[in-house]
């Protein structure tokens, strides 16, 4: 019995793996409409660095779906109230272990909301 336990441990050790890339750094990010003509980012109030993320599950290394950088993009702005992402870096990262695993984008960043200096709408 303890030399299966051995092996199963032995085998979730080796059968594991997991990455993290830093795929950009970006100066604004938005997935959202944002008029820049009379924005002076520098002026803008930040509220706060925020990260967002987006993940899929892959079953016997097959995706079931895949993340896309606007979902992430959005679920940052959303977490922060805003609609643009200023000086963001945006990751990719994914595990498995034997059969599953994850895939995931996540980008972080600050909030700005330039829709606040601009009177409501653009």
């Amino acid at each position: 019995m303890r030399t299966l336990a051995i092996t199963a441990v032995a085998l979730s050790i080796f059968g594991s793996q997991g990455c993290t890339i830093r795929q950009a750094d970006l100066t604004a990010i938005s997935t959202r409409s944002v008029n820049l003509d009379r924005v002076d980012l520098d002026s803008l109030p930040r509220k706060g660095r925020v990260e967002g993320r987006t993940s899929k599950w892959m079953i016997l290394g097959i995706p079931l779906g895949i993340p896309h950088l606007e979902d992430a993009v959005d679920d940052a702005l959303t977490e922060g109230q805003g609609d643009l992402l200023t000086d963001a870096v945006v990751y990719q990262s994914g595990w498995s272990v034997i059969f599953f695993g994850q895939s995931t984008i996540s980008v972080e960043g600050e909030v700005v909301s330039t829709r606040d200096r601009q009177g409501g709408g653009l």
